[in-house]
């Protein structure tokens, strides 16, 4: 992927591109090696060539072909430094987060890490600690967040998102979502509730979405190509055309619409192919993911390539071309294993990082 620092430098001045935004996509698709004894982590990066701009980042740490070290204190590329690691913790899945300071509430409220679906993911590899939350303790969960993050209420919250694989029908995700729009106002939170899902597909399920409140749709989308193999059956199952047709009618309802979609697992003449499709009906910058391979075995997901730099920084152009006259951009803060991290082709990227 990367030879060497001077390999990275050589490298974005080719692409014209930043080092730092060649630098973090080599790391998010290598994974790590590491002393440490953690399969993944949270945490976040200094780099030295901007340290005054941290970044946060998830890692897969067991990568021993991987040209990146990582230790308690430093990230290294082929043994030089190129950065300063700090706030390491166990990237499992715990019942919620914070991203964009307080602003936004990643919420795992349905017990993510039972979900055995897709194998890009590392829930299917791991055990995690997210329990479900009871549909009536849900208001205690979120006022005890609240105090506990130095809050009154959550009235400042602008985005709660429900971030979960094991909903196995529609109308028992619809319920869990009202449920939690009924936590949310119990401490007077009005902001949006996004829903990562394939399940939400329906005209009725979309109608009882948004009447939920405030709403936004991200469709798994993930992949085009052998979808039965990578993707649980109720993505997996999903044509593009019924992509298509799900985020054009909740578009039409005022839903907030994206998709989730993973770089390196798909060849990038039908990605393009396919994404141009879905470009009309999206009102918000899809979360594109570099595919970083847990261990070994799931290299074989990748598409011929894709495990090149030059590979990824053509996809990274292609998708720029798609959307540049759309005005939507990436913000990093939503998407910590983003292709773009400082510049949109030549468009500085601004806002939060952790």
């Amino acid at each position: 992927m990367l030879k060497s620092v001077r390999h990275l430098e050589e490298v974005a001045r080719e692409w014209k591109i930043n080092r730092e935004d060649v630098l973090l996509i080599a790391l998010n698709s290598c994974g790590a090696r590491s002393p440490l004894d953690k399969p993944r982590m949270r945490f976040q990066l200094a780099l030295d060539s901007r340290p005054a701009d941290p970044s946060y980042l998830i890692l897969s740490l067991g990568r021993e072909d991987s040209p990146f070290e990582v230790d308690e204190h430093e990230l290294r590329l082929h043994g030089e430094r190129v950065g300063s690691i700090s706030g390491i913790e166990d990237d499992d899945a715990v019942l919620g987060y914070w991203r964009n300071g307080t602003k936004m509430l990643t919420l795992n409220s349905n017990q993510r890490s039972q979900c055995t679906g897709c194998t890009f993911c590392p829930n299917t590899l791991e055990g995690a600690s997210d329990p479900a939350i009871p549909e009536l303790d849900m208001p205690g969960y979120f006022a005890t967040l609240a105090a506990n993050s130095g809050m009154a209420d959550l009235s400042g919250v602008e985005t709660v998102t429900v971030c979960t694989g094991c909903f196995l029908y529609e109308h028992l995700a619809l319920e869990h979502l009202e449920g939690v729009r009924a936590a949310m106002r119990s401490t007077d939170c009005e902001g949006t509730l996004h829903f990562l899902s394939s399940v939400l597909i329906t005209a009725e399920g979309l109608d009882r979405a948004a009447d939920v409140g405030p709403f936004h749709l991200t469709l798994t989308v993930e992949c085009f190509t052998n979808r039965a193999k990578i993707l649980k059956q109720s993505k997996a199952a999903l044509s593009v055309d019924q992509m298509v047709e799900t985020l054009g009618a909740a578009k039409e309802r005022g839903i907030t619409t994206d998709f989730t979609y993973i770089v390196g697992l798909d060849p990038i003449e039908e990605a393009l192919e396919n994404l141009k499709r879905l470009v009309p009906v999206t009102t918000t910058f899809p979360r594109f993911q570099t595919y970083q391979a847990h261990n070994p075995y799931m290299d074989v997901y990748r598409t011929p390539g894709s495990d090149t730099i030059d590979w990824n920084l053509s996809m990274r152009r292609t998708v720029e071309e798609l959307f540049l006259d759309t005005g939507l951009r990436p913000q990093w803060w939503q998407n910590y294993r983003s292709p773009w991290a400082y510049t949109f082709g030549q468009e500085p990227l601004t806002g939060a990082r952790i």
